[in-house]
């Protein structure tokens, strides 16, 4: 939501508001963290992520020597951008340059035996893959990053607005496949809660 308050009616007027009256806008939504820098440092978009993958690799984190283990990063290991520094002058060149738009896009890639050469807080062996704490390691990786991104209007993100949300899945076989959210409200978080504490307690041993 900041981003698109940012950039207003780039078709008409090139308007649009600051960074600062675009994230005091987010808060009267009640859209943003009490501490704002989770949302705007990427931080929320990291955890969001991570959730994500968590559940999409349930059981494969748990394989047996024989088959495939799956690694998910630490937060540590989620590179993230900020939108601190993004201006309204950004975003008018932005848009002049092919009618481009930024979004903050977390995404993640299944990779086989090692994670590209970049630093992290994550221990590496010698031969510059992750470290395994576990007897038999893992034999993919989750290769995830919250990213600033200059997006074209082909690009399924690019027409989010205000407080929309969408997740896009590609597969060996299907894809691209895109889910979108438009509009959540405070409604739409508090079920999700809801519905996480409800599944915690049907699947709590105690």
């Amino acid at each position: 939501v900041i981003l698109t308050q940012i950039e207003g009616d780039l078709d008409e007027s090139g308007g649009g508001k600051t960074f600062q009256e675009a994230l005091d806008a987010a808060k009267e939504m009640g859209i943003v963290e009490a501490d704002e820098g989770m949302d705007v440092d990427g931080y929320d978009a990291a955890v969001k992520l991570r959730a994500l993958l968590v559940v999409l690799t349930r059981g494969m984190d748990e394989q047996s020597c024989d088959g495939d283990k799956v690694r998910i990063p630490t937060m540590g290991e989620i590179d993230r951008d900020s939108i601190r520094d993004v201006t309204r002058e950004d975003i008018r060149r932005a848009y002049a340059d092919g009618k481009k738009k930024y979004r903050l896009v977390a995404s993640a890639r299944l990779i086989d035996s090692q994670l590209p050469d970049r630093e992290l807080s994550a221990q590496r062996s010698e031969n510059g893959t992750y470290s395994s704490t576990d007897n038999c390691g893992a034999s993919k990786w989750w290769h995830a990053t919250v990213r600033l991104q200059l997006l074209p209007p082909s690009d399924p993100l690019y027409n989010l607005s205000g407080s929309d949300a969408s997740v896009q899945f590609h597969t060996d076989v299907l894809g691209p496949i895109s889910i979108v959210s438009s509009n959540p409200t405070l409604v739409d978080t508090a079920y999700g809660l809801f519905s996480d504490i409800v599944r915690v307690a049907s699947e709590s041993k105690l």
